[in-house]
């Protein structure tokens, strides 16, 4: 748990990256317009590249649900061999919001040559171009 405050978030994202060397990092909450919530600025500020579309798509999911979608802030940004995802802190929006943009997660991660992931068809079938298959 990281409290909303940039600095914070920025060390937090950063030690996750460059430390630990996580290949996949995931935000909850502060995505919203109210004054505290500055997680999509401390994702940008350690990103080298933003992925907009992460956004766009969870957005798009979420207005099936809420009007209110519009005042979401969800991105996603590249750090080194790592994808960070900011989502919304809502357990709901966050389900609504992974199953969306899930099934391109691996993809991305093998584009930035980060790990290997697999997923559980059962529950989500990620995507990969027959020439990025493992095997």
């Amino acid at each position: 748990m990281i409290p909303d405050e940039q600095p914070q978030i920025e060390d937090a994202l950063r030690e996750l990256s460059d430390i630990e060397g996580c290949s996949l990092i995931v935000t909850t909450g502060g995505t919203g317009p109210a004054l505290r919530d500055v997680t999509p600025e401390a994702t940008e500020a350690v990103c080298t590249k933003m992925l907009p579309g992460f956004g766009e798509l969870m957005r798009s999911a979420s207005l099936k649900f809420v009007p209110t979608a519009i005042l979401s802030r969800q991105t996603a940004g590249i750090r080194g061999k790592s994808l960070i995802i900011n989502l919304p802190g809502k357990p709901s929006a966050i389900d609504d919001c992974l199953q969306a943009v899930f099934p391109a997660v691996p993809y991305c991660i093998d584009l930035i040559e980060g790990a290997w992931f697999e997923t559980d068809v059962q529950y989500c079938a990620a995507f990969r171009p027959a020439h990025a298959r493992k095997g």
